[in-house]
């Protein structure tokens, strides 16, 4: 199975499913962004596992890093060794997206080179302040589209925007919780390569089950 995906064919095709997939409808003006821990055992033996903050302190594994529309799903995602941080590949997931709007997140994409990406892409980064309890904001230059986000904040938009950003820990709830959905990795799931694989598989589901939700919803 494992010779079979590594194919440039197969991989094509899972790509082009999941996007097709995500483009069955219109974007949200507003996304968000966030990472998700997948651990494996402390005592496991996959050399691309590293050690990182997951939920509940330090743990060993990888982590889904993913941008998601509440009407798309996950736009854009990548997996990552545990120990990289969220503004570290933060980068690498709003170079993907191709829809202007908003995009909100916590303290851990408060970083000005991720504003002025974001700026490049039409879109407006709105993330928490890392450091909440600093009365200035340091004596750095800071990038005018942070400076805006912070204005932001402080009305009832921003603040809506904000209170908003949780959504994506339900569609990462339900991601998970799906019968067939992105369970803890199985033992045979190690190395950074199938972890994206199964991760991908995973997607699909969930974007189908989505597809299916609306159609009895409808």
């Amino acid at each position: 199975m494992t010779r079979r995906l590594r194919t440039n064919s197969i991989q094509q095709l899972m790509h082009k499913v999941e996007k097709e997939l995500i483009n069955q409808c219109p974007p949200r003006i507003c996304r968000r962004i966030d990472a998700k821990p997948l651990p494996v055992s402390r005592n496991s033996k996959d050399k691309e596992a590293a050690y990182g903050y997951a939920e509940f302190g330090m743990g060993k594994g990888y982590k889904l890093h993913a941008i998601a529309d509440e009407s798309q799903g996950f736009v854009a995602w990548t997996v990552r060794e545990m120990n990289l941080r969220e503004w570290s590949v933060g980068d690498e997931l709003i170079a993907q997206p191709d829809s202007e709007g908003y995009l909100t997140g916590d303290g851990g994409y408060d970083s000005n080179r991720l504003y002025d990406l974001a700026w490049e892409k039409s879109i407006q980064l709105i993330a928490l302040r890392r450091y909440r309890k600093a009365k200035g904001l340091g004596h750095r230059p800071n990038s005018p589209h942070r400076l805006r986000a912070l204005s932001l904040q402080e009305t009832p938009m921003g603040q809506g925007l904000l209170a908003s950003r949780n959504n994506i820990e339900t569609m990462f709830a339900q991601l998970t919780n799906l019968g067939c959905g992105l369970s803890p990795l199985p033992n045979w799931v190690r190395s950074l390569f199938r972890v994206e694989m199964w991760v991908r598989g995973k997607m699909i589901i969930y974007n189908l089950w989505r597809q299916k939700a609306k159609s009895n919803a409808a």
